[in-house]
């Protein structure tokens, strides 16, 4: 695998990656990140989750941006908030094509602000009830309420994930990007190109730094396209299978619980 550069930016998800397995940034971790923004590097939080079960965990970091949606909402300080939603009338066409395909599938939206949901859509184990806005008796409901659309999130009761995105994707084809960032039957879905890959390559454009200037660490299929971008991509050990295969070129973090993002910082930073 080729030498890289030492990175003028690192961007790192969170949950599987950053975060250990109680949901918390280690010590080791948070310190190896402000040892980097101190030697110049820009530090950027790239995640799934919305702003607003991401602000506490940024506040603890040196970030430079924080990306959230999986790259449909981006805050950069100083900078007006980007938002790459999916407009309605795509939304209405992604959710035909499934409901095509998977009668009775259930959906959710995220606003940027908010979480609403159909009366179809199966909450998962780890969402509290008090984290959604409201509760909409069908989709078109859902589609007039709930504006902007930044992430569309589709929920099954019973398909594995990789048969539901498989059978999404398809039937969604370049409508919407179709991805997922954990183990239960719920993908993720944003506008065309809308990626943690293409809203990082955004970002990186302003400051002026390159991709081979970049390292990223990721762990699910969400991830893919920052760290196959980066010119230093990362999967964690512990991440989705898909991600360690060797086809894909990328290198291994040691797992989340073992520190993997600082452990790889402080070798970046100890070999300058």
């Amino acid at each position: 695998m080729p030498t890289m550069v030492f990175p003028r930016v690192i961007a790192t998800d969170l949950d599987g990656t950053l975060l250990d397995a109680g949901g918390l940034v280690s010590e080791r971790n948070r310190l190896a990140l402000v040892a980097a923004a101190e030697a110049g590097v820009r530090v950027v939080v790239s995640t799934a989750r919305p702003p607003r079960t991401t602000q506490h965990i940024a506040e603890q970091l040196p970030c430079a941006a924080v990306l959230c949606g999986n790259g449909s909402l981006a805050h950069v300080p100083g900078d007006e908030p980007l938002v790459r939603a999916i407009s309605p009338e795509t939304a209405r066409s992604v959710v035909e094509k499934v409901n095509a395909e998977l009668p009775g599938i259930g959906y959710g939206i995220e606003t940027g602000t908010d979480f609403f949901h159909d009366a179809d859509y199966h909450l998962e184990p780890w969402l509290s009830g008090e984290w959604v806005r409201e509760v909409l008796e069908d989709t078109e409901t859902l589609l007039r309420r709930a504006t902007p659309i930044t992430k569309m999130l589709v929920r099954s009761r019973d398909m594995r994930v990789e048969e539901l995105h498989e059978t999404v994707a398809a039937a969604v084809g370049s409508l919407a990007e179709v991805t997922f960032s954990g183990s239960y039957s719920l993908l993720e879905l944003s506008a065309p190109g809308v990626n943690k890959g293409s809203t990082l390559a955004m970002v990186c454009e302003r400051w002026g730094v390159a991709a081979e200037e970049v390292v990223a660490f990721g762990d699910m299929p969400n991830d893919l396209a920052a760290l196959s971008w980066a010119g230093g991509g990362y999967a964690m050990a512990s991440g989705h299978p898909d991600l360690l295969d060797p086809a894909l070129g990328l290198r291994v973090a040691p797992s989340a619980n073992e520190d993997g993002v600082g452990r790889v910082v402080e070798q970046l930073l100890a070999e300058r």
